[in-house]
């Protein structure tokens, strides 16, 4: 066959579908000139249509090379290609050259930006970062575009800002006439409440439903109808260990559009939907905005205000959600008494700990812990930490970072702000049991900002390792700070940088104070209210009543905060084994 042959034959297949034939009538046709951009951008689209995404990625980047005027897009393409199919530093390098290459380009920007982060090039991160604060602070509209709103609360804790981010995933913003619509539906009350939780986490293993899953086993059916739309791969399903079979009524929607999806919510007459993503990975926006439930609200997913995202209510706590910053938000602060935080007590589990010759720990050194994501360790967060291993010779820091790139791009920077190699341990991911062991051989952990612990606070607190903290401006970097008064620890939450330096300083110098601190945690675990499955569930019912008498009065949804349960004069639980 001839190359002129060839090429209607490849366009052919590829016009029908058959993107393996496809391919084979290109391969030819490329060995034989290679210069042809079309034909090297066609083997790339066949490879993203087969999932074949590094092949991909290689296509779009010759494509790139070769077609000057569309090269700033097939590089951002070819970075996509290559993040996703998880080799972020080809990625980062081509991102890099989209983003510069040639006038502002939120995209281009977007992807970017992310991929710093995946990688902890910290020192880039940090001008980028401040060049990115100017425009916002400037109210330069694109950039608030650049960002979704998970990534921007990564690195900026200024709520004002927080607030006006526009990028979404998952769909488009809601609007005034969109919610009246929904609020003007009519609806019946029926003698229990029906509450709908929505979400693509519903799997015991993901820690969304290491936090949650207690209290959909704890609720009082006598009074509440619950039931889970769920749209959870089945990457994530293959990982359940059968608890989720005893969560209640869960009904898929994950092969449904919208529009389905709707009807069929609205069908089961919810007079409560519960979003549990906001923006997170994901998220079905658009279907939320379409209007599932007279009462809408944000819950657990997203620790900040769900902007375009049509709910009346945000779940928080006094000090996630304190009244200067309802400003900052759409939803109404539906406040609980001890924390916004649900902690399924019951089946979380508590292994004796491991040794540190185990986990290849020096036996003498002061351990600090930190296993937060790799994206909220910040330039901020890197130099915090550098402060106190600095100040404290004999520590040494223990993380966890799977990339070898990522791990190799942290010890550069904080070997440039004076701290050795050898000093800082890496973990790689570990199975929950193993996690939980793992995190009693620390001596002490830190906090990440502007962006906390979430899980793996409460994971820490669980396993009776202090954790320090300082308080912040928006609801994410206040997140320990809830998780430590809820579990009578306030002592653990600094004012401010210089004070939380100071405390690590202090209690590592100090193994009898330390010692009496972790002794006291231990205890507070079965006692405080953190952990108290049954306590948090009944103030969460006790919200979900208090809104739907609102919604029955004919009120609009205001901010309220719900009555606190008078506390047990004992432990309320069994330590598991």
């Amino acid at each position: 066959m001839t190359s002129q042959q060839g090429l209607p034959a490849a366009v052919d297949a590829y016009k029908a579908g058959r993107f393996e034939q496809c391919l084979l009538r290109l391969s030819p046709l490329i060995a034989k000139g290679g210069r042809d951009a079309k034909l090297i951008l066609m083997a790339a689209q066949c490879h993203a249509k087969l999932g074949q995404l590094e092949q991909a990625a290689q296509y779009y980047a010759q494509a790139a090379d070769l077609d000057a005027k569309n090269g700033r897009m097939l590089r951002l393409l070819a970075a996509r290609s290559y993040r996703r199919a998880r080799r972020r530093s080809p990625a980062l390098t081509l991102a890099r050259q989209a983003a510069r290459g040639g006038p502002f380009d939120v995209e281009a920007e977007s992807t970017y930006r992310s991929l710093l982060r995946e990688q902890l090039l910290l020192a880039e991160c940090e001008v980028e970062d401040a060049l990115m604060l100017e425009r916002l602070t400037s109210g330069d509209a694109p950039a608030f575009g650049v960002d979704d709103p998970h990534d921007h609360i990564m690195w900026c804790d200024d709520e004002g800002l927080n607030a006006k981010v526009t990028r979404m995933h998952g769909g488009t913003a809601f609007t005034a006439q969109s919610r009246l619509e929904r609020r003007s539906r009519a609806h019946s009350y029926g003698e229990r409440i029906r509450v709908g939780y929505l979400s693509n986490d519903i799997c015991d293993q993901h820690a969304t439903m290491r936090l949650l899953q207690g209290v959909f086993l704890s609720h009082d059916r006598e009074k509440f109808d619950i039931t889970l739309f769920c749209y959870t791969d089945d990457d994530v399903l293959s990982a359940d260990q059968g608890l989720r079979s005893q969560y209640g009524t869960i009904v898929s929607i994950r092969d449904l559009d919208d529009a389905q999806a709707a009807d069929l919510i609205r069908g089961h007459g919810i007079d409560i939907l519960v979003d549990l993503k906001g923006h997170t990975k994901d998220a079905r926006i658009s279907l939320v905005n379409r209007g599932l439930a007279p009462i809408q609200v944000a819950y657990l997913g997203f620790p900040g205000s769900g902007t375009g995202i049509d709910c009346d209510y945000i779940i928080g706590d006094r000090i996630v959600t304190p009244d200067a910053s309802r400003s900052y938000y759409h939803e109404k602060f539906c406040r609980l008494p001890d924390s916004y935080q649900a902690n399924d007590r019951l089946h979380r589990v508590l292994p004796p700990p491991a040794t540190r010759e185990s986990l290849g720990l020096p036996a003498d050194a002061f351990v600090i812990a930190s296993f937060n994501a790799v994206k909220k360790i910040t330039p901020r967060t890197a130099r915090l930490w550098t402060r106190i291993l600095v100040a404290i010779p004999r520590a040494v820091l223990w993380m966890m970072c799977d990339d070898d790139d990522a791990r190799a791009n942290f010890i550069a920077f904080m070997a440039s702000l004076g701290v050795a190699a050898e000093r800082i341990q890496f973990a790689r991911r570990a199975d929950y049991p193993a996690h939980v062991a793992r995190l009693q051989a620390a001596d002490i952990a830190l906090d990440t900002f502007p962006t906390n612990g979430h899980t793996t606070t409460s994971d820490k607190l669980w396993a009776g390792l202090p954790v320090l903290t300082c308080k912040g401006r928006n609801f994410t970097s206040r997140v320990s700070e809830s998780l430590l008064n809820a579990i009578g620890m306030p002592e653990l939450v600094a004012d401010d940088e210089d004070s939380m330096v100071e405390l690590c300083i202090a209690l590592a110098k100090d193994g009898d104070r330390l010692a009496e601190i972790r002794a006291r945690l231990a205890e507070n675990r079965l006692v405080a209210p953190l952990f108290d499955t049954t306590r948090f569930t009944r103030h969460l019912e006790r919200a979900y009543e208090m809104m739907v008498q609102r919604e029955r009065q004919g009120l609009e949804p205001d901010h309220f905060d719900v009555p606190a349960l008078p506390r047990p004069d004992k432990s309320f639980a069994v330590s598991p084994t």
